[in-house]
C-alpha cells in the first residue's frame, strides 16, 4: 500500500536495496586516492615487466627441455612467435615509459580513482575493473604490434598479453585497496553523520 509523505509525495513501504555502484549521497573527502593511483601506475608497469620476464624465462626452459628450436619463435611466426613478441614487448615496456605511464595513470584515475568518491566499497568492483583495464592496456598494444607480422602472431600476442595485464591489474587493485581502504573511510564518514 502506498503512503504519502510531505507535500503529498508517495513514499514506498519497501526498504531500498544497497546499490552496487553508487551511494545516494556524496561521502566525505576520501584520502590517499591520488597517492594510490600514482603508485598503482608505477606498480602496473613494474609487475607487467616482471611477470613477462619470469614467464619468458620459464617458457624458454620448457622449450629447451622439450627440444624445440626457438628459431621460428624468435622470428615471430605463428602463435608461439606471437607469444614471444608479447613477452618481449611487455618485458621492455620501460623503454616507452613516456607513453605507458601517462596512459595508465589516466585509466586508473578515471576508473579506480573515481570509485571511492562515488561511495563504492565492494572490493569485487575494484578487482573487476582493474583486471579489465589491465587486459586491455597490455593485450591491445601487444596484439596490435603482433598484427604487423601476421594474424596468427597477433592472436598469440593478444592471448599472451591479456593474462599478463589481468594479473597485473589484480595486483594493482590489491595495492589500491590496501592504501585507500574505501570501506573503512566511507563507513567512518557515515558514522560521523549521526
Amino acid at each position: 500500500m502506498v503512503t504519502f509523505g510531505e507535500n503529498g509525495k508517495a513514499v514506498a513501504d519497501t526498504p531500498q536495496a544497497d546499490r552496487a555502484y553508487s551511494l545516494a549521497r556524496r561521502p566525505a573527502k576520501i584520502r590517499h586516492v591520488a597517492v594510490a593511483t600514482i603508485l598503482c601506475t608505477l606498480a602496473a608497469s613494474i609487475t607487467v615487466s616482471l611477470l613477462a620476464g619470469i614467464t619468458a624465462f620459464i617458457g624458454g626452459l620448457v622449450l629447451n627441455l622439450l627440444g624445440l628450436t626457438p628459431i621460428a619463435i624468435e622470428r615471430g611466426e605463428g602463435l608461439l612467435g606471437g607469444a614471444f613478441v608479447a613477452l618481449m614487448i611487455a618485458v621492455f615496456n620501460w623503454f616507452v615509459f613516456y607513453i605507458v605511464l601517462p596512459v595508465t595513470l589516466v585509466v586508473f584515475s578515471l576508473s579506480l580513482g573515481l570509485f571511492p568518491g562515488r561511495g563504492i566499497t565492494r572490493h569485487a568492483v575494484y578487482y573487476k575493473w582493474a583486471a579489465i583495464w589491465g587486459g586491455i592496456l597490455v593485450g591491445g598494444p601487444t596484439g596490435a604490434i603482433g598484427l604487423t607480422n601476421s594474424g596468427a602472431t597477433a592472436l598469440g600476442a593478444f592471448l599472451t598479453g591479456v593474462p599478463l595485464g589481468v594479473v597485473s591489474g589484480l595486483i594493482c587493485a590489491k595495492l589500491f585497496l590496501a592504501i585507500v581502504r574505501p570501506a573503512k573511510q566511507i563507513g567512518a564518514a557515515a558514522a560521523e553523520v549521526f
